[in-house]
């Protein structure tokens, strides 16, 4: 009986680590998409349009299209919205 529990802690213990390793692989690929998409983090958006983090947040309450997929989260904003929300401004 105490093998047979620890056969099955070994293997689930092997499963586990599998699916770790299958979820951050599955992660790199979801920010390639994301970088493909042209989708900026607000430090990148800081960084590149030199601007400060109160601006970017003062162009958010102006109208500014952000994705925030849950409460909390990673903010992320298309290039193409921030530049067209630049040249309206």
């Amino acid at each position: 009986m105490k093998q047979l529990n620890e056969k099955r802690f070994l293997y689930l213990l092997n499963r586990s680590n599998k699916l770790r390793k299958e979820v951050a692989i599955l992660k790199n690929e979801l920010f390639n998409v994301i970088e493909k998409r042209d989708v900026l983090t607000v430090d990148e958006v800081i960084q590149n349009y030199k601007i400060s983090r109160s601006t970017f947040d003062r162009y958010v309450k102006k109208g500014l299209k952000i994705n925030q997929p849950c409460r909390n989260g990673r903010i992320s904003v298309s290039r193409v919205e921030l530049e067209k929300f630049l040249q309206k401004k």
